[in-house]
């Protein structure tokens, strides 16, 4: 069976992509999903609404990525190098576990010794239901979207949904 997210041709009757990690089950039946898994899977996340990325490098301090995902409603920021390559993602989660949970001062640690380094990605070309994939099985609410190697966008959970339900 061919997934629909990667392509990869994978031995029938399996339950994951080898390749990927999605979910095959069903999609071999006839009729199986078809009417919402179609326009999912050929939707490119770079035909969707991504909002812009908030930016730190990994010398930045912990207290400014949290004034500025505060202030932006966002619950992530990004850390990059001066080319803007992806090195790590700041979260909601990483303040409270890394932060004042190891009672770390947010006002003089750097977002480099907190962040979570390699986090997953996805490519602006990457179908939506790679997306909802990632979200669902690996429990994301923000995505990084990459062209290449280059940061581009930001894809969440209340984004998807917000297109998903036509608000987009």
């Amino acid at each position: 069976m061919i997934c629909p997210a990667c392509g990869y041709d994978n031995i029938d009757g399996v339950d994951l992509c080898e390749n990927c990690g999605m979910d095959l089950a069903g999609l071999d039946l006839p009729g199986g999903g078809e009417v919402i898994q179609n326009p999912l899977f050929k939707k490119p996340l770079r035909e969707l609404p991504l909002k812009d990325p908030i930016v730190f490098a990994p010398s930045a301090k912990v207290l400014e990525a949290v004034q500025a995902m505060r202030d932006r409603d966002d619950g992530c920021v990004f850390v990059t190098d001066k080319a803007r390559r992806l090195i790590g993602v700041f979260t909601e989660r990483d303040l409270v576990v890394r932060v004042a949970g190891r009672g770390r001062n947010p006002a003089t640690t750097q977002l480099g010794e907190v962040m979570t380094h390699d986090p997953v990605t996805l490519q602006v070309g990457d179908p939506l239901a790679w997306a909802l994939h990632r979200m669902g099985v690996d429990g994301h609410r923000h995505l990084p979207i990459l062209d290449g190697e280059k940061l581009v966008g930001l894809l969440s959970v209340r984004q998807v949904m917000r297109y998903l339900t036509g608000e987009a």
